[in-house]
């Protein structure tokens, strides 16, 4: 799901010119790199992307926030040559854009995409930040402030804070829940220009765990790019331990809040990960269920006439632990008829499948599935989080394929196999009223969760 969803984001934008027989394969630099090149005749673009593992998330002793204030310090805060601040006035020079993430709390994604005349430019700016970035500490403070401030503002929303309660209540006091929100006491306040020194200096390496280029562009000079983009980075391996514990059992909880403004419901349970596949299907049957016209609308607010909107859809706290969820604003008084509502909506639909033409829902995500092959940064993207999966190269290039085989029978099965059950949801309700949600935990802070059983 991360690949599709990743990809989905860029497709609607313009296209970059129409792609012939694209083509993909698996290639090694002269320096040695492995990597997928994606060949895309017709692209004025050419976009490399790289992902270096980490479990930083999983450690105890370091400061969780490194990583996130790390990636946005990196390509902001300076290098040899490059004042801080002046590479992205470079890269807007060169029609390039690039950006450095966390993915899924597994890895630390690279990016960068850049006209085709303007290639060599632009991956020496990148290289100079990742071999060698000033880190300066005026703007490391500026960004660690104001990420910090986002994220307070974040957790008085009652669905943050909602989502706060069920990774208390899946994971308790371990590093992963801290990494995946920030809330320990003095995580920010006590991040150091030090701490990302060594973050930096452990992952970003010579050896990332996949890589891909993709655009009109031939093996020979797809092999320089990556060696001139690796240069001098540190010629290591790190050892990747990434032990969690992650408990899924159903539970129902409220969270009070007194001066909430809204009533939020949201149910939770895990998925499969991508690397089994299914990724086609699950697009398809969360499109049936979410918007206006889909099964949890239709249970909801035209039946109890009792919700602002409910949608349901997936998200990753790693690459393992995948998770379904289905959620909406209520009227309060209503929240214990809209929890049952949902679950048989949800049951009934578990069992028949999505009902209507198939065809025509698969539609809209075939239409931006076609356009993929058009956009460099897009396809990259998406291959490059399949080849974290590993499949084989190409596969991104295979999806509107996939897509259209899909059947009735492949999408029953799927929610047989893969999809909860309607009692195996962890339900989190956010309210004002403590009495909202009869026999639930009652708890007034995400925290006590943990103690939910």
């Amino acid at each position: 799901m991360i690949r599709f969803l990743l990809a989905l984001f860029l497709v609607l934008v313009p296209a970059l010119g129409q792609a012939a027989s694209p083509t993909a394969s698996r290639q090694t630099s002269p320096g040695g790199i492995a990597y997928t090149l994606l060949h895309l005749p017709g692209n004025k673009d050419v976009a490399i992307a790289a992902a270096w593992p980490t479990d930083w998330a999983y450690r105890a002793g370091v400061n969780q926030a490194a990583p996130v204030i790390g990636t946005k310090l990196i390509l902001s805060g300076g290098a040899k040559g490059y004042p801080a601040g002046k590479a992205i006035e470079s890269f807007a020079d060169l029609k390039a854009d690039a950006s450095l993430y966390l993915a899924a709390e597994d890895h630390v994604i690279g990016e960068i995409v850049v006209r085709r005349k303007n290639l060599m430019p632009a991956i020496e700016i990148a290289n100079a930040h990742l071999r060698a970035p000033a880190l300066d500490q005026k703007w490391f403070t500026r960004i660690r402030d104001g990420v910090a401030q986002k994220l307070a503002a974040a957790r008085a929303r009652p669905f943050h804070a909602g989502f706060d309660a069920v990774r208390w209540a899946v994971f308790g006091n371990q590093p992963l829940r801290n990494a995946l929100s920030l809330d320990a006491p003095g995580v920010f306040r006590n991040l150091t220009r030090a701490d990302i020194v060594k973050w930096h200096h452990e992952t970003i390496t010579r050896h990332p765990e996949a890589v891909v280029v993709s655009g009109d562009i031939d093996a020979e000079m797809a092999g320089k790019v990556v060696d001139s983009l690796f240069a001098g980075l540190p010629d290591t391996t790190p050892k990747i331990s990434r032990r969690v514990k992650a408990d899924f059992s159903p539970r129902r909880i409220l969270l009070h809040m007194p001066d909430a403004k809204t009533t939020t419901l949201a149910f939770i349970a895990p998925l499969p990960p991508t690397r089994l596949g299914g990724d086609e299907g699950d697009l398809v049957l969360t499109s049936a269920l979410s918007g206006e016209k889909g099964v949890l609308f239709d249970a909801v607010r035209t039946r109890l006439r009792a919700s602002y909107g409910f949608s349901a859809g997936f998200s990753n706290y790693t690459r393992e632990l995948r998770v379904f969820f289905i959620l909406g604003q209520v009227e309060p008084g209503k929240l214990a008829a809209v929890e049952q509502a949902v679950r048989k909506a949800y049951a009934d639909f578990r069992k028949s499948g999505p009902s209507g033409d198939l065809a025509r829902r698969k539609a809209p995500l075939k239409a931006n599935f076609q356009k993929l092959p058009t956009l460099s940064m897009a396809t990259a993207r998406s291959e490059l989080e399949s080849a974290l999966d590993g499949f084989q190269p190409g596969k991104v290039l295979e999806i509107v394929h996939d897509l259209d085989a899909l059947t009735k029978d492949d999408l029953r099965k799927r929610l047989a196999s893969a999809f909860p059950a309607s009692d195996d949801f962890i339900v989190i309700a956010v309210s004002p009223n403590k009495n909202a949600l009869p026999g639930a935990c009652v708890i007034s802070e995400p925290r006590q969760a943990a103690d939910c059983r």
